[in-house]
C-alpha cells in the first residue's frame, strides 16, 4: 500500500489491511483501526470500506456529522452493499434527517430485500415521519425475518401503540418480553400502553422494573411521572409525589466530595442517593455514589452503580466500543469470552485473580487482552485458554468483560475476599538476577514507593516527598528505592540516617519490579500499583493512606480482604502524614537487627 512509510512497516495490500481494521473495530481497538483506514485512503481515496468503517468510528465517539460524510462517501461507490446504505439511514434518523434516511433505507432493502436490519431502520424512519401503515408493514418483514428478536417486537409494539392498536401493541410488548425478561426500552414502552388502558398499578410495575434494569434508559423517568401523576389523579392511595425540580447536581457532588474528604461518609451517601433519585440520569454522580458504596463495603449496591462508568462523557472506557454484547455473569459453555483490562496497572493487578473465576462460571474459552507492560506477570497468573497484548487482533469472540466488570458478573462480596492470594509470580530468572545486585546490602531490606501517578485525580492527598520519610530512617535499615518517573530524581539525595539505593531508573519493566519486591523483607509504598502487585505476588507490603482512600481500601481497618499479605496505615485526620509515618517507623524497628 504504497512507499510512504516507514521500512519497518510492513506492507500491506488493501484488501488485507481493511480485514485487519475491522477484525481491531469488533475487538473495541478504534486507534488501530482508524490509522489501517487512513492508510488505504492514503492509496484509494474514498475507498467505501475504508470510509464506512471510519463512518461508524465517528458515529461511535459522537462526531454524526463527520460519520454521515464518510457514509455518504461510502455509498456513493455502485459496489457499497446494502449494509452501508442502511447504516447511512439510521445515522440521518438520529441526525433528524428523516427524508435522507428513507431514501438511504430504501436503497438499502432496493439492493437487499432480505436484509432484516435495512426493513427495521425503514420501518422506524417511517414511525417517526407519520407513515404508520408502512412502518408497520416494513417491521412485520422484520418479525418474519428474525422472530426471535426482543427489539423487533418492541419497534412494533411501538408503532401499533401509535396507530391506537394498544392491545395488539401489548402483545408485542409481551412477546419481546418473554424473550428477554430485562429489555429495560421494552418495559418502559409497556409501561405507557398499560397505563393508557387504565392498568396504572401494572404500568408502575413496568416503569419501576425498567429503571432497576438500566436508570438511564431513555424516557424511563418521564414516564414514571406520568404514570404516577394519572395513578393519583385516578385518586390511587399510596402515589406518592413526583418531584418538580431536579437537585443541582453539581453542587450535590462538590458537597458530597467535600463530605467524604472529612470523614462524613454516611452523611455523603444519603446526598448522593438523594440526588441520583432527582437526577438518576447524571453517570458522574452514579459514579461518585458506586465509589462510596464500594468504600462502605456495601459491594451489591456498589457494583450495580459502579457499571455507569461507561456512559461518563469524559471516561477512559468510552475508548473501547467493543462490537460484541458484554458478559453478565450467564453461562455460555462453547462459547468464547474476551476479558480485557481497561484502567490502570494497579487496577489490572488487582482484578487478574477474577478470571479464573469467570472460566469456571461461564464455562467459556477465555481469552485474556492486556496491556504489554502487564503481559508477562498475568501469563503466568493463569485462568485463561489464551493471553494476547492489548492493541492485537483476538480470535474470534462471542462475549467481552472487561476486568473492573468482572465482580458485577460474578456477584462478587466483601466475604467472598481474596477469591485467590498470591496469583502473581515473579520471573525466577529474573529473581536471582536482583538477588546478586543485592548481596552487598545488609537485612532488611525494606522497598520504598513515595508518589504514584501525577496525573491521578486524587495524587496530591496520596503522594509524598521523599523528603517527609525522614521519620523512617534507623540505622540497620537497608532502603531499596523502587520510584520510577520524575520523583525518581530525589533519592540522590535521601533523608539525613537513611541509607538507600535508588533503584527506580533500572527497573525496566513490572517483571523487573516483581523480582525486586519478591526480595524485600516489606515494601512501604503509598496506594501505587507497586502496592497492587506486592499484595498479589502475596509479599509484605504497607500501604500509607491518606484520610480519605481509594474505595478498594474500606474504611476503619488496618488490613486488607483483598491482600492478605498487606498491611494499612491511615491518617487519622486529613493530611496527618506524621502519626502515620511515626507508626510505619515503630514496625521497621521491629523487622531492625537487635
Amino acid at each position: 500500500m504504497g512507499n510512504n512509510h516507514s521500512p519497518a512497516t510492513p506492507a500491506l495490500t488493501v484488501s488485507t489491511a481493511l480485514t485487519q481494521a475491522y477484525a481491531h473495530w469488533h475487538a473495541g481497538q478504534a486507534a488501530h483501526a482508524e490509522q489501517l483506514c487512513l492508510r488505504v485512503l492514503e492509496t484509494v481515496p474514498d475507498q467505501p470500506g475504508a470510509r464506512h468503517l471510519l463512518g461508524l468510528i465517528a458515529h461511535a465517539y459522537g462526531h454524526q456529522d463527520m460519520a454521515i460524510e464518510h457514509l455518504r462517501a461510502a455509498c456513493r461507490s455502485p459496489l457499497a452493499p446494502a449494509m452501508y446504505h442502511s447504516n447511512l439511514a439510521e445515522m440521518c434518523r438520529q441526525r433528524g434527517w428523516l427524508g435522507d434516511a428513507e431514501s438511504a433505507a430504501r436503497r438499502a432493502v432496493a439492493l437487499e430485500p432480505q436484509l432484516a436490519e435495512g426493513w427495521n431502520n425503514l420501518g422506524i424512519i417511517l414511525q417517526e415521519a407519520g407513515q404508520l401503515a408502512a412502518s408497520l408493514e416494513c417491521l412485520q418483514r422484520v418479525a418474519v425475518l428474525l422472530p426471535d428478536s426482543p427489539e423487533t417486537h418492541n419497534n412494533l409494539g411501538n408503532t401499533c401503540l401509535l396507530l391506537g392498536d394498544t392491545a395488539q401493541a401489548l402483545l408485542h410488548y409481551g412477546r419481546a418480553l418473554a424473550l428477554n425478561p430485562d429489555h429495560a426500552q421494552t418495559l418502559c414502552n409497556q409501561s405507557l400502553a398499560l397505563s393508557n388502558q387504565g392498568r396504572h398499578d401494572e404500568a408502575l410495575s413496568a416503569i419501576r422494573r425498567a429503571i432497576d434494569i438500566d436508570p438511564l434508559t431513555p424516557l424511563a423517568h418521564q414516564n414514571l411521572a406520568r404514570i404516577e401523576q394519572a395513578r393519583a389523579a385516578k385518586g390511587a392511595a399510596g402515589a406518592r409525589e413526583v418531584s418538580a425540580t431536579a437537585a443541582n447536581a453539581h453542587a450535590a457532588s462538590v458537597q458530597a466530595h467535600a463530605l467524604r474528604t472529612q470523614g462524613h461518609v454516611d452523611e455523603a451517601r444519603k446526598l448522593l442517593e438523594r440526588a441520583v433519585r432527582d437526577t438518576p440520569s447524571d453517570t458522574s454522580l452514579r459514579f461518585d455514589l458506586a465509589e462510596l458504596l464500594l468504600l462502605q463495603g456495601d459491594f451489591d449496591a456498589g457494583w450495580r452503580e459502579y457499571r455507569f462508568r461507561y456512559r461518563m462523557a469524559h471516561t477512559a472506557m468510552q475508548a473501547r466500543h467493543v462490537q460484541k454484547p458484554r458478559w453478565e455473569g450467564q453461562p455460555i459453555a462453547g462459547q468464547t469470552l474476551l476479558i480485557h483490562d481497561e484502567q490502570g496497572f494497579g487496577d489490572t493487578f488487582q482484578f487478574l485473580r477474577l478470571v479464573a473465576w469467570a472460566r469456571e462460571r461461564s464455562g467459556a474459552r477465555i481469552i485474556l487482552d492486556v496491556n504489554a507492560d502487564c503481559h508477562a506477570l498475568a501469563e503466568r497468573s493463569g485462568g485463561f485458554d489464551q493471553i494476547i497484548r492489548a492493541g492485537t487482533i483476538p480470535p474470534p469472540f462471542d462475549v467481552h468483560c472487561e476486568l473492573m466488570s468482572l465482580p458485577m458478573a460474578l456477584g462478587l462480596r466483601l466475604g467472598d475476599l481474596p477469591i485467590r492470594t498470591s496469583y502473581l509470580h515473579a520471573d525466577p530468572q529474573r529473581v536471582e538476577q536482583w538477588r546478586k545486585r543485592l548481596a552487598h546490602l545488609p537485612r532488611p531490606w525494606v522497598g520504598l514507593v513515595w508518589a504514584g501517578r501525577p496525573s491521578h485525580p486524587n495524587d496530591a492527598q496520596r503522594s509524598l516527598a521523599l523528603a517527609d520519610l525522614a521519620p523512617l530512617a534507623q540505622a540497620g535499615v537497608s532502603f531499596i528505592g523502587l520510584q520510577k518517573g520524575a520523583a525518581a530524581d530525589s533519592a540522590a539525595a535521601p533523608p539525613a540516617g537513611m541509607t538507600m539505593l535508588s533503584l527506580g531508573h533500572d527497573l525496566g519493566s513490572f517483571d523487573d519490579t516483581a523480582a525486586l519486591i519478591t526480595l524485600l523483607d516489606v515494601l512501604v509504598s503509598v496506594d501505587s500499583s507497586p502496592a497492587h502487585l506486592a499484595g498479589a505476588l502475596g509479599c509484605p507490603v504497607w500501604v500509607l493512606l491518606p484520610f480519605a482512600p481509594d474505595w478498594r481500601w474500606l474504611l476503619g481497618r488496618n488490613d486488607s480482604p483483598w491482600y492478605p499479605s498487606m498491611r494499612l496505615f491511615r491518617q487519622p485526620a486529613p493530611g496527618q502524614w506524621g502519626p502515620v509515618l511515626t507508626d510505619v517507623a515503630a514496625a521497621l524497628s521491629a523487622l531492625a537487627p537487635r
